[in-house]
């Protein structure tokens, strides 16, 4: 009898490599990690528990059976952290640094109240006037 490669378990029937599907899932993202960002799944868990179990910016947990993404400067392959999808594709996507750090000080700091000396609330857009239409007879 063989062992699990996995968890060490007993393999029955057809089993070759693995006890079931849950090990056979957590052995494809272990070599996924290490192949593509050069981590192994402890480090991973590592930076996830540095991180407070949550995303490195917004610190939102990732959904039971899901897992955060790991951030990476692509021209280097540097890793940054953990993130979860929106801080991942919608706050970091293709900016670098300098484009964050000049966003947060638009945000902080916003060019209108320092113009105007005061801040001022938008209304909204105007709501457009219905027509009503004749009907051709």
């Amino acid at each position: 009898m063989t062992d699990c490669v996995e968890c060490g378990g007993i393999l029955t029937g057809r089993q070759k490599k693995f006890c079931g599907g849950a090990c056979s899932k957590k052995a494809g993202r272990r070599r996924h990690i290490l192949t593509c960002f050069s981590i192994t799944l402890e480090e991973y868990d590592d930076i996830l528990n540095y991180q407070g179990g949550g995303c490195g910016i917004c610190g939102a947990r990732p959904k039971p059976g899901k897992s955060l993404a790991v951030d990476h400067d692509h021209k280097t392959g540097f890793v940054r952290g953990l993130l979860c999808f929106f801080c991942n594709k919608r706050v970091l996507g293709a900016r670098n640094a300098e484009v964050l750090i000049k966003t947060a000080a638009y945000v902080t700091k916003p060019p209108a109240r320092e113009a105007l000396g005061r801040d001022v609330i938008a209304p909204g857009r105007p709501r457009k006037k219905r027509q009503i239409r004749k009907r051709r007879r």
